[in-house]
């Protein structure tokens, strides 16, 4: 696994900025099975759920983003053309702070998936890079199609779902 760009950012700054508020571009994809349920991982840094997503690497598109961390973080494969955007969403609702004591604030762009392929995955394991102060790991632990109506209490992207299902409830999807 290697270390996102953001992160090579962060070690690159003197020790005083180093937990100081950067932007982060990234994408997160609701992936909805054919009941209608919605996948959400528990992350492995801070037991909390969320949707499978994460930053942009130098050069990717958002699609790229998707698609790339949709795979590496559940296993499944999508294409393309079946990401249907939902909205590009910004400001404070996607603040965030991690436990190292970094915040950000995430520009993320959220995409709706009903046709994927594979077989759900999240090999978990930690990954020591001896050349920076910071512990980088596989982020799933866990796994879970959820229906709306019974998501977890301790989950991250909230906003993001109220969005998705607001776009249901105006029979945009």
């Amino acid at each position: 696994m290697k270390l996102s760009y953001i992160i090579k950012l962060r070690n690159s700054l003197k020790e005083e900025f180093r937990h100081m508020p950067l932007f982060q571009n990234g994408s997160a994809i609701i992936v909805v099975n054919e009941k209608n349920q919605i996948l959400l991982e528990e992350r492995a840094d801070r037991e909390m759920w969320c949707l499978p997503g994460g930053l942009q690497e130098l050069g990717e598109t958002f699609e790229d983003v998707a698609i790339r961390e949709l795979k590496e973080e559940t296993g499944l494969d999508v294409l393309e053309e079946d990401l249907v955007l939902i909205q590009v969403v910004s400001g404070g609702t996607r603040k965030n702070s991690y436990p190292n004591g970094d915040q950000v604030y995430n520009n993320t762009v959220l995409f709706v998936v009903r046709k994927y392929e594979g077989v759900l995955n999240c090999d978990y394991e930690e990954i020591t890079d001896t050349n920076t102060e910071f512990l980088v790991q596989k982020e799933s632990k866990q796994l879970k199609f959820f229906d709306m109506n019974q998501l977890p209490s301790n989950i991250m992207d909230y906003d993001l779902i109220l969005i998705y299902q607001k776009y249901l409830n105006e029979g945009k999807l």
